[in-house]
């Protein structure tokens, strides 16, 4: 059967992406000039190189299991575990040239071989799976399915029926569902839950059954897993359960104990250490360049009204925590005591209190507003971790309390100078959408959606279209 000859295909592919990677080596070599006749008879620094380079690369090819031909893969995956392989392997040749001294290899040529490597090595996964797709089609290499279904499962089953490409073919379900048996008779053999789930598995061709009812013993589930695994069978599990309101479930551990885990906060440990990283970074980086301008506008403030430069106001962190929010003072010393006498000029719904043309804010402050230059001192809330440079805007205590209890999710990360809201249009954003937004981007945060907010917020500024 091909599925006993699948291990000896994936090795098979990690050696040809060796292969390619040694030709994306001297190709690289050539094209910048390195690999020369004199280069060859002289020097045999490149052949050090490709003796190491063949087991550091099958290595991580096998590791991030790219020898495999994913029925059903994200693109974006794929070239997402590519660029940590090349990645780590340019890093350890980069290590190595340095150790042995191998002048005529400079980073720079590691560089570009890093950018060739990946690009060559992600078109030929997704013209493989192109090609496995074809072929899937018109009947190779295809998987032989049992289902166990009720009437939930009818949806999947279509799907499976939909998407040959993915190369699944059902040999029979298992059901005493009275919607199943009239939808699928005569189209696939049908069998009943009460017949000998090992004599059916036993008399028909099978590589994997999936179980997808809805309702289920766990007594019942274990004896079904046991029976597939004496014979070698696969067996999967559909629930609607894993699958709730667009939470990705996660197989985790503790001690050894098996968890299946729902995040509805961003998971990406590694993305999220980084994210922490370039925040402080970068906040050091840009203090160092606008503190003169924040010197400048806090003396203005100082010579405008001789009030304080700075307004602290309480704000809700992440998880509920409290923190001291700071701000350029752009309204009067007493603006929280006259809110109270303005609340029916609120132009903002929901428990958010904003007015476009404020009687409370100051010549300056006006300025401040327009150009978002009031919120430079944050990035010092940045610098003690209470909040990111992109992330939903902080609210303030009062606001929380009059949350719905599933708008509190939002407090789930720290929060931001900048957010989607921000660079949206703001106060012309109704409250429900705004919090949609923030909700939208817990649920599909990345450092290059925080990178496309950075950069729009930088747009807003210069067109001065803050309120």
């Amino acid at each position: 059967m091909i599925k006993s000859r699948e291990p000896a295909l994936e090795r098979v592919s990690v050696i040809f992406q060796v292969a390619l990677t040694i030709l994306c080596f001297y190709l690289t070599l050539w094209v910048t000039g390195t690999l020369t006749l004199n280069y060859l008879l002289h020097n045999k620094e490149h052949m050090v190189l490709t003796f190491i380079m063949a087991p550091i690369w099958f290595g991580l090819l096998e590791f991030f299991e790219m020898g495999t031909m994913a029925r059903i893969q994200r693109y974006r995956t794929i070239i997402h575990k590519y660029v940590l392989v090349v990645l780590i392997g340019v890093a350890a040749l980069i290590l190595l040239v340095e150790l042995f001294e191998f002048k005529s290899l400079g980073t720079t040529v590691l560089l570009k071989f890093a950018l060739l490597n990946h690009v060559v090595l992600s078109w030929q996964k997704v013209i493989g799976r192109s090609i496995m797709r074809y072929l899937r089609k018109r009947g190779f290499n295809i998987r032989l399915i049992m289902i166990i279904a009720d009437d939930d499962s009818i949806p999947f089953i279509d799907q499976i029926i939909e998407t040959s490409e993915w190369g699944y073919n059902i040999v029979g379900i298992i059901t005493d569902s009275k919607e199943v048996k009239l939808k699928y008779d005569g189209v696939f053999p049908l069998f009943s839950e009460k017949k000998n789930f090992a004599k059916i598995i036993d008399d028909h061709i099978v590589d994997e059954v999936i179980f997808c009812k809805q309702h289920f013993e766990t007594k019942r589930i274990r004896k079904h897993i046991d029976l597939c695994r004496e014979i070698g069978v696969i067996f999967h599990i559909h629930n609607n359960v894993f699958s709730i309101g667009g939470l990705k479930p996660a197989v985790s551990y503790i001690n050894r104990q098996f968890l299946l885990s729902f995040r509805n906060t961003p998971g990406n440990y590694f993305g999220l250490k980084l994210k922490g990283t370039i925040d402080f970074f970068l906040t050091i980086f840009i203090l160092v360049c606008v503190s003169p301008f924040m010197l400048i506008i806090g003396l203005i403030i100082k010579l405008d009204d001789g009030g304080p430069v700075l307004f602290k106001q309480v704000r809700v962190g992440k998880h509920g925590r409290h923190f001291k929010l700071l701000k350029f003072r752009t309204m009067v010393t007493n603006a929280e005591e006259l809110q109270k006498d303005i609340m029916d000029l609120n132009e903002q719904d929901g428990p958010i209190f904003k007015i476009k043309n404020d009687p409370r804010i100051t010549r300056i402050g006006k300025f401040l507003r327009k150009t978002s230059l009031d919120e430079l001192p944050q990035f010092i809330n940045v610098l003690l971790g209470d909040m990111s440079i992109v992330g939903p805007r902080p609210p303030i205590p009062s606001e929380v309390k009059m949350y719905e209890r599933n708008l509190t999710r939002r407090l789930s990360i720290n929060p931001g100078i900048t957010c989607i809201w921000q660079v949206s249009g703001r106060n012309n954003i109704s409250f429900k959408r705004w919090m949609e937004m923030d909700m939208e981007y817990i649920d599909n945060w990345s450092l290059a959606l925080d990178f496309i907010i950075i950069l729009k917020t930088f747009r807003v500024i210069f067109i001065g279209n803050g309120q």
